[in-house]
């Protein structure tokens, strides 16, 4: 059991009059869906080298945010109402133009084995996290690196939001590795033969597909996914024996170019068909919504409404979170638009904070918030609440500059299969991110460009 404190002390650098607040938190469940066991990965030097020492990697980020977050053990990620004041790392200075991110204060910092406490001290300069500060948070340490943006965050491919777990044994997208023609959005398709993963459920142990056999007509494929149980008579690093399939052939029309996504917030497959590379002000594209377990199709016609041509020549060209649908625009500079999928009038462009365009692609989206990765060499946030992108700190959601794909793992939000087709094994990883505790303010307290601060966060076990 683990039990935290939390103080922040705000210095008047010109009266040297200190404000003092002291809170208490709450643990949610992120660490326990770390360590909680998965089948057939996590492997045990990954888990070693990557998060140990775990108070250093696994709590090593402090983030600070305007808004209250529900006390919730499941709440593992903020919601987008929630915007990001102020972070810090680990054993880091701040050595950057940004002002989001403090530094580590090592000297009054302090592991206590005798008493089982880590005590976390952090210093903010007077033109450090500026603002309204409601909410403190610990997290990963790569989530300490402004990893909910902010207009002047410093682009660095040194800590990337998404970390891995395992080794990439168990894949489901070679095709060799499947027993079937498997790929997901970085190959590409063949009409009525290549089944794409969409989404992993623990629950039933399966890899879920979809096949398009033709514009009107769909397939769902389940297959074992060896994430709780495995057969002695199978080898489960190279077959994933199919278990059922499901045609769809109602309500159907996802014919021309094509893009999809698993939405979690909705629990459903969306797939998308344009009849061009570019939708034109007035023109139509159709999205169908598939219902996960229940296979139910709702269909929705989408015109473009805006005075601009909408790009919609790629496999990752839309997608669809909480209600709406995030496409790009055809020319440079390239903005998003945001339509509501029932009523496409709603429509509204996404500002720009920070940057002037958003060159990337929508690779996956939590609670509000959607990540645009530019193949490595940008990483946009963008926030549903606000209608805003900001920069992240990571120009990159993992290693290397490719689109990787991030397949969700149903009944553990943190968990993802990272893909990239045929091309490599990466395996599990989790969004780094996360709400390892919450901890309210009784009152929201004001940080101004005359006030120091400083953070002190302890974390005791019991």
């Amino acid at each position: 059991m683990l039990k935290g404190t939390m103080k922040i002390e705000m210095t008047d650098v010109n009266t040297g009059q200190t404000e003092t607040v002291l809170e208490q938190n709450m643990v949610t469940n992120a660490l326990a869906n770390i360590f909680k066991p998965l089948g057939l990965v996590k492997d045990p030097g990954r888990m070693y080298d990557g998060f140990a020492p775990y108070y250093q990697k696994l709590l090593g980020g402090l983030l600070l945010f305007d808004n209250t977050i529900e006390e919730n053990a499941e709440g593992l990620y903020p919601p987008a109402n929630a915007g990001l004041v102020g972070c810090a790392v680990y054993g880091q200075q701040n050595n950057t133009t940004g002002k989001v991110r403090g530094s580590f204060n090592q000297t009054e910092s302090e592991l206590n084995l005798t008493d089982r406490y880590m005590k976390y001290v952090y210093d903010f300069q007077t033109s450090q996290a500026n603002g309204t500060i409601a909410c403190v948070c610990l997290t990963h340490v790569n989530g300490g690196y402004t990893a909910y943006g902010s207009t002047d965050a410093v682009f660095t491919s040194d800590h990337p939001p998404f970390v891995i777990l395992d080794g990439g044994y168990l894949q489901y997208v070679y095709t060799d590795y499947t027993g079937a023609k498997t790929g997901d959005k970085y190959t590409g398709f063949t009409v009525g033969a290549t089944e794409l993963l969409f989404v992993i459920d623990l629950d039933t142990d399966a890899a879920y597909y979809f096949r398009f056999d033709s514009g009107t007509k769909l397939t769902i494929t389940k297959r074992r996914a060896y994430l709780k149980t495995v057969s002695v008579l199978e080898n489960p690093r190279y077959k994933k024996p199919l278990v059922e399939e499901w045609t769809l052939d109602e309500g159907i029309d996802v014919t021309g170019r094509n893009a999809y996504n698993f939405d979690p917030a909705t629990n459903a497959l969306y797939v998308c068909g344009a009849a061009n590379y570019q939708t034109k002000p007035g023109e139509t594209f159709n999205i169908v919504k598939i219902d996960f377990g229940t296979w139910k199709v709702t269909s929705y016609t989408m015109t473009n409404t805006t005075d601009v041509g909408l790009s919609t020549d790629d496999m990752r060209y839309a997608y669809v979170h909480d209600g709406f649908v995030y496409v790009k625009s055809y020319n440079s500079p390239y903005h998003v638009y945001k339509f509501e999928l029932t009523n496409p009038a709603n429509v509204v462009q996404m500002k720009e904070n920070g940057m002037t365009t958003i060159p990337g692609l929508p690779e996956f989206a939590v609670n509000g918030r959607i990540y645009y990765d530019d193949n490595g060499n940008d990483l946009y946030v963008g926030n549903s609440a606000t209608n805003e992108f900001l920069k992240m700190e990571s120009n990159r959601l993992y290693s290397s500059n490719r689109h990787y794909c991030y397949t969700p793992v149903l009944r553990n939000p943190m968990v993802y299969f990272i893909s990239c087709g045929n091309y490599t094994t990466v395996g599990f990883g989790i969004l780094s991110n996360y709400l390892a505790t919450i901890n309210n303010l009784s009152e929201p307290v004001t940080k101004t460009a005359d006030k120091t601060m400083k953070v002190t966060y302890i974390i005791q076990e019991q």
